[in-house]
């Protein structure tokens, strides 16, 4: 079992560790994240004319990259469990790196679409599930909610910031965006360095966890898995973060462009701008995970967070002016702060070391669950009934989760 790099006292302080070389270690490879879809939605209109392909054909560069990681986040997450997370962690990085970089050299449509395949094999959501479940098994208490706190802003952050260096980029040529995937590479570098002689997961096999099966390992692991996490607990945060990844993508990153160009005629670059200012307001209270978890229990921020979620939709739905619309999302902005980590955090402290990994890969296929339904459900009702009632009945959905909170099975 790999030992923490704090002591208790600190556990209990809610600090973050910034001296930690973990840490940095964590934020280089959260930092990479969001370069998934964000860096590469702008130039999505000139990869398809680079090509002479349709928009529904360019968007293969989103869904051909998001499904590989859906699908394979548990395999990963058993890996990490089983060799270590380090190798496992580096190995995505410079996969994902590579991969992406790769792409700006390809010459044919099908060969880059091929490359970006390969690329979703290391997701952007895999290498975060990854760097959480570092945070887990290296620190206890406040310390661990302080450092996945600062872990969600920085990924909050990043996801402000990219679709900025995405347009910009896509602007000189269709390939420039794909370039900063090169970047992933030294981060693999840092990773290696920043988690050297702490990794007590390499090497390890079944013997070395509880119901361990030497005649079938596999099997050991997932019977492990599943009778060491409170399967409750678990499945209530799992359902959490599925609806508020699907309220996320679907409301914020979907419909309300939509909605932003519709009713207000504004321009790409400015409904950027709109996003990602709600995305730095997350980040901020992000930051102050630690100290919020040492004051409120898990059921009381997540049922803050869904109701500002509720908040921030009314607000939208009604708002008849830009002022009090951009207004409306600031709480929005706030409750994605509170939610996210805690969520985060939730499934982290839930899982023991041997097999969070495989407890914590589980969150990249519910994210990707709710990135496809929720834009999905969202621009299937905008189309039928309008954004303003769409943007309503979210406001709805999320104050019923409000009250389910207070009767789930949350709090130990």
């Amino acid at each position: 079992m790999p030992a923490t790099e704090t002591p208790t006292a600190d556990g209990r302080s809610g600090t973050v560790p910034w001296r930690s070389s973990t840490l940095v270690a964590v934020l280089a490879a959260t930092l990479v994240t969001p370069m998934d879809v964000p860096l590469v939605s702008p130039a999505l209109p000139a990869i398809g004319a680079a090509f002479g392909v349709s928009p529904p054909r360019a968007g293969l560069f989103v869904t051909g990259y998001a499904l590989p990681g859906v699908l394979l986040a548990p395999v990963v997450g058993m890996l990490a469990d089983r060799v270590g997370r380090r190798p496992v962690l580096v190995g995505c990085l410079a996969l994902f790196g590579a991969a992406g970089t790769a792409v700006a050299f390809a010459e044919t449509f099908a060969v880059a679409l091929a490359l970006r395949v390969l690329q979703g094999v290391a997701a952007g959501s895999v290498l975060s599930a990854l760097a959480m479940t570092v945070v887990g098994d290296r620190y206890d208490g406040r310390r661990h909610d302080a450092a996945m706190g600062v872990t969600a802003a920085a990924l909050s952050v990043a996801t402000a910031v990219y679709p900025l260096v995405g347009g910009a980029l896509a602007a000189r040529a269709w390939n420039a965006p794909f370039l900063v995937y090169a970047l992933a590479l030294p981060a693999a570098g840092l990773v290696w360095v920043g988690l050297a002689g702490v990794d007590g997961h390499d090497a390890r096999d079944s013997r070395d966890s509880p119901d361990g099966d030497a005649r079938d390992p596999d099997r050991g692991y997932l019977r492990s898995a599943l009778r060491a996490v409170p399967f409750g607990r678990a499945a209530v945060l799992y359902g959490v973060m599925f609806l508020s990844f699907s309220l996320l993508f679907g409301g914020i990153y979907t419909a309300l462009p939509f909605h932003l160009a519709d009713v207000y005629a504004l321009p790409p670059t400015a409904v950027g701008l709109v996003t990602s200012g709600v995305l730095l307001v997350t980040a901020v209270v992000s930051t102050q995970n630690g100290r919020l978890s040492a004051r409120a229990s898990t059921t009381t921020l997540l049922a803050l967070g869904f109701a500002l979620f509720a908040t921030g939709f009314l607000g939208v739905a009604l708002a008849e002016t830009l002022p009090v619309l951009v207004a409306a999302l600031l709480p929005f902005g706030v409750g994605s702060g509170l939610v996210t980590p805690t969520l985060f955090a939730g499934l982290s402290a839930l899982a023991p070391d041997h097999v969070r990994a495989g407890v914590m890969s589980l969150q990249t296929t519910t994210i990707g669950a709710g990135q496809a339904a929720g834009p999905a459900c969202f621009t299937f009702l905008g189309g039928l009934v309008g954004y303003r009632p769409t943007f309503l009945g979210a406001a709805g959905v999320a104050a019923v989760c409000v009250a389910a909170l207070a009767v789930l099975p949350l709090d130990a």
